[in-house]
């Protein structure tokens, strides 16, 4: 299926899925209960029918029509749409946290607007093809600039937001958390070596490859050294391990199991796309890399060595 009609097809579900939740809240009163604080009444919920109907399942049919068509408007509709999608987005982030609730809601909306945003981006702007892989050359500064904006979005989500909606469905079913000495401090520890990795293989990304690690601006040089030396995917295994970290600390299993589950489909979904795309671009270069360097385990001799291969660029 080619890029464009992923897009088209992802908007066509987002209108029926969104119709399909509202219909369960009008014909289960019961499962509002989810979705709101529990002070909160059901109206504060419910008031949004009109601009979810009109915006969420009217807007998202017709842009994914557009995008079908190849209209000369669907790249200024699919941002458009993706942009009006984190408005209720942030405003359910914002109540979760001042009441500590509701986080399946936030964790739901985050969900489809980060998958909206996902959709812009493959899309592109007027003058691109839509793509799931997109090289963009940038100066280290601005590649630095979105890299960083993008950890903060992706931190924020899968290790913010999401965890707290996992915990919350956990608790729902009766499912207890465990505890024992020294946990808190433990995956403090581990946390923080974690996002020290995550944040060095972002930097290298953006300085040594100049782009970031999202596919659609993807770097056009192949990094290996830093820590790309040691391990072909350090951002993949640093995300892994913050999860892991996050649900360790909040003694939930049902976190943990989330982290071990973005992990293989991380391993068995994306990974593929993404060593094809590197090795139609790089060929040999990149295959003897991939020989040389392990996926998962790191190979910590010579970590911190500069490798010799300066025109390589990002995993």
């Amino acid at each position: 299926m080619s890029a464009s009609r992923t897009v088209a097809g992802y908007f066509l579900l987002q209108a029926v899925g969104v119709l399909g939740w509202w219909v369960l809240l009008w014909r289960v009163p019961a499962s509002r209960g989810w979705f709101i604080p529990d002070a909160w009444p059901a109206s504060t919920l419910l008031s949004f029918w009109l601009p979810d109907l009109a915006m969420l399942v009217g807007g998202s049919a017709m842009v994914a029509s557009a995008v079908w068509r190849a209209s000369a408007w669907a790249s200024s509709g699919v941002w458009a749409l993706a942009a009006a999608a984190w408005y209720p987005t942030l405003y359910c982030i914002a109540a979760s946290l001042m009441t500590g609730q509701a986080w399946v809601s936030a964790s739901l909306m985050c969900c489809m607007a980060g998958l909206s945003l996902a959709m812009a981006t493959v899309y592109g702007h007027r003058h691109q093809q839509p793509a799931a892989f997109r090289v963009t050359a940038m100066g280290p500064g601005r590649a630095l600039e979105w890299t960083l904006l993008q950890v903060v979005v992706f931190w924020g989500v899968f290790l913010g937001v999401l965890p707290q909606g996992v915990a919350e469905v956990e608790a729902a079913v009766g499912v207890e958390r465990f505890s024992h000495l020294g946990q808190r401090v433990g995956a403090g520890v581990f946390f923080g070596l974690a996002s020290a990795l995550g944040l060095w293989s972002a930097a290298a990304m953006a300085v040594r490859g100049r782009g970031t690690p999202l596919p659609t601006a993807t770097a056009p040089q192949l990094v290996v050294d830093g820590p790309y030396r040691g391990v072909r995917n350090p951002m993949a295994l640093a995300g892994i391990t913050q999860g892991l970290a996050i649900g360790w600390g909040m003694g939930s299993a049902a976190v943990l199991a989330y982290a071990v589950s973005g992990g293989l489909v991380w391993h068995v979904a994306v990974r593929p796309a993404e060593e094809r795309e590197l090795l139609g671009r790089f060929g040999e270069a990149y295959e003897a890399y991939r020989r040389r360097v392990g996926l998962w385990v790191p190979r910590l001799p010579g970590l911190g060595r500069r490798a010799n291969h300066s025109t390589f660029g990002g995993v």
